[in-house]
């Protein structure tokens, strides 16, 4: 009897020390997220209101960081009819209020099927990375193109085959080239109806352009299925594998199924794990704005004490 004694206080003793062990490990991979992840917003939630009181109404929201759309009610930067003296105030007056500038609103169909609407997209793009320095960020985000002619945002046959995926990587070894010489960074965001459309072809993006301008923004709503919700926790941590390591912006929105398949609504309006979400950006160990997304200016207290609310939860 005293030897089983000894041995469960042995036990006990051991499990005690490996619940305090994992717990204050909980507790500094939380600490690591409080400090590496800081709070941004796309300026298009405010694109109502002047750039003045915008840029003072995200400030007091909380946030640090914006996305940069370049639409407000009063001022706007054309790319494709560059107004310098209007990209420089918008610029200044974020900066005033100690917003930085953490990512370039660059979006455009890569290899849009229409030449023209593909090389109006191109020069876009030419102006945003050729002049990023005064733009305030050398992170221009895009999405990765579809061949469906109606919409960008719709899958197409073509975007599965090798065909598809060759063109697309010809686009981003084009743009990362481009890039290099002027110190951009051609930031990717993958999306399960375009041609990379999940962690493979991310991964797969990378490793063939091999270039240090061509970096991902990291939203991992995007590569969800309806038929993969199920399988969140291990698909979070397969794409974080894969591609976490080349993310320079992470996007906080949410996913959820729809009878189309899924939809990305505002954080906290689907079911992103978001406790794990968190954890594996804080183990990413360096800085990175986390920007809230698909949202209205309504709703932008909600989303974003939903968001600082799971950091809790790490």
């Amino acid at each position: 009897m005293p030897n089983r004694r000894k041995w469960l206080s042995r036990v006990g003793a051991a499990a005690v020390g490996a619940l305090a062990a994992g717990g204050a490990a909980q507790e500094d991979l939380r600490a690591k997220a409080r400090k590496n992840l800081k709070l941004a917003i796309f300026t298009g939630v405010y694109a109502k209101l002047p750039v003045e009181k915008a840029a003072r109404q995200i400030k007091n929201d909380g946030f640090v960081g914006v996305v940069c759309e370049y639409q407000f009610a009063d001022v706007r930067f054309d790319p494709t009819k560059p107004d310098w003296t209007a990209a420089d105030r918008i610029r200044k007056t974020l900066e005033s209020q100690g917003l930085e500038i953490c990512g370039l609103y660059g979006y455009y169909n890569v290899i849009h099927p229409d030449p023209a609407q593909r090389a109006a997209g191109e020069a876009r793009m030419m102006v945003l990375l050729e002049n990023w320095k005064r733009l305030g960020s050398p992170v221009v985000a895009t999405e990765t193109g579809t061949f469906n002619p109606k919409s960008q945002w719709l899958e197409s046959p073509e975007n599965e085959t090798e065909e598809g995926y060759q063109k697309c990587r010809a686009a981003f070894e084009n743009l990362a080239r481009i890039a290099e010489k002027t110190g951009a960074i051609v930031a990717v965001e993958a999306y399960w109806r375009n041609v990379i459309a999940s962690a493979e072809r991310a991964e797969r993006l990378f490793l063939d352009v091999n270039s240090p301008a061509l970096k991902l923004v990291m939203d991992p709503c995007n590569y969800f299925r309806k038929e993969d919700l199920p399988q969140m926790k291990p698909m979070l941590e397969d794409i974080f594998r894969r591609v976490g390591r080349h993310a320079v912006l992470a996007h906080a929105k949410d996913v959820k199924e729809s009878p189309t398949g899924t939809d990305t609504p505002a954080a906290g309006k689907g079911v992103l794990d978001y406790p794990l979400y968190l954890r594996l950006l804080a183990q990413l160990n360096r800085e990175l704005f986390l920007a809230l997304e698909h949202l209205t200016a309504d709703d932008v207290p909600r989303a974003r004490d939903y968001v600082l609310s799971q950091f809790e939860k790490i």
